[in-house]
């Protein structure tokens, strides 16, 4: 008997099991209605990103307990905090450093967006054409539309360009006090392209007659008032500003001319074949400092010849000389350092047995100088261009011709 009863209650839990999976599932509790037409949205929890490399700040420590005021009634001196307190490092493995800092309580690390670096910055082009010459400028220009914009809307670049070629040193304090005029209604860009073009004025008249040249620099001229000598020493007295220097020339070899255009000049020297004369003796070559206004090519009755010059007086040097030399003053700064480091012959001239010229320059003059072979003497011709008839003066010539 009991073999049966046992059979019989596992059936009996067998069966339970079995009707319990037969029956339906619970329906679901009730929902409230939704709407026609409507999408039902639900919210799913994000999953915490975590980076192996890089650990969160720590989190803020629990404030101390202070006692009662009756258990530490003295007061209490404040501990130091070097060397007791700590800053973890944001990076796993690496060792915490000391601060003598209080610890912060939490540290948020926010990070900040940077501005790209771009590569057509105005500023740092423009200070970078300040060291291109004037064909490497107009390359550059030639690139795309971004540069020539630049380049040719910027005129301070050329203005820069233009002082630095002709080595007129701005920055000098000497000089900053002189008067530096802005050229008349012409930009530094067409005056920079017209002084370094390559081009002189034996270019537009007589060219046949020109053999070589070479640039010696610019100088300023803050006044209407010009010195020129036929040597390189000044005379003992300044000569009468008159209108027909013809006298003081041929006295003294200097003249002064009181109605020059102010503004940026330009000297160059130049070896021109000589002209016919009457003298037998005349070795058939002539040297010439000229010196001209800055914008002086860009004036269109200079180019067509109806500007012409003008003989002022000549100077005649009898017997023997050494050299040869003539130089170009600004009147009112006579006596400063820069006219003695032109009067200073011994310390720029050549050696005698060297016959070729050579010239010098400050902010303020400018002179030339050539050994001479043995010769009977030098006729030195003073010439000036003016802007009218009696109008300002724009350009100057000291021909100095030996026999």
């Amino acid at each position: 008997m009991r073999p049966c009863f046992a059979r019989t209650r596992h059936l009996t839990q067998y069966m339970g099991k079995a009707i319990s999976l037969l029956r339906p599932p619970p329906p679901p509790p009730e929902q409230p209605p939704r709407a026609s037409g409507m999408m039902e949205l639900r919210k799913r929890p994000r999953p915490r990103l975590l980076d192996p490399d890089f650990v969160s700040s720590p989190p803020p420590t629990p404030p101390r307990k202070r006692p009662a005021a009756a258990a530490d009634p003295a007061p209490r001196k404040r501990a130091k905090l070097c060397g007791s307190y700590y800053i973890g490092s944001p990076v796993v493995g690496l060792q915490p450093t000391r601060c003598c800092r209080l610890p912060v309580a939490r540290v948020s690390f926010i990070p900040r967006s940077r501005v790209p670096f771009n590569w057509y910055e105005p500023d740092m082009w423009t200070e970078v054409a300040k060291y291109l010459h004037g064909a490497d400028l107009v390359h550059l220009a030639a690139t795309c539309h971004w540069f020539r914009h630049l380049l040719f809307g910027e005129d301070s670049i050329w203005c820069y360009a233009f002082f630095r070629d002709l080595s007129l040193r701005t920055d000098d304090p000497r000089i900053l006090k002189l008067l530096i005029p802005r050229p008349y209604h012409r930009s530094w860009r067409l005056l920079y392209v017209n002084a370094f073009n390559n081009t002189h004025a034996y270019c537009f008249r007589q060219p046949k007659k020109h053999i070589e040249w070479f640039r010696i620099g610019g100088f300023l001229m803050d006044t209407s008032r010009m010195l020129l000598t036929a040597t390189l020493a000044l005379p003992r007295g300044m000569p009468p500003a008159d209108e027909n220097p013809r006298f003081s020339i041929s006295l003294t070899g200097a003249c002064l001319l009181t109605n020059v255009r102010p503004g940026i000049w330009i000297a160059d020297m130049h070896m021109v074949r000589c002209p016919v004369c009457n003298f037998k003796k005349c070795k058939g070559t002539m040297q010439v400092l000229e010196a001209r206004h800055c914008e002086l090519y860009l004036e269109k009755k200079f180019k067509d010849g109806t500007w012409e010059y003008e003989d002022l007086g000549n100077h005649f040097s009898d017997g023997p000389l050494d050299n040869a030399g003539a130089a170009i003053f600004n009147c009112d700064h006579i006596h400063t350092p820069h006219i003695g480091n032109i009067l200073n012959a011994k310390s720029w001239i050549r050696e005698r047995s060297n016959l070729l010229p050579r010239a010098r320059f400050t902010p303020i003059a400018v002179a030339m100088n050539s050994n001479l072979k043995p010769n009977h003497g030098l006729l030195s011709k003073f010439k000036a261009m003016r802007y009218s008839k009696d109008g300002e003066i724009v350009s100057v010539r000291i021909t100095q011709q030996l026999l």
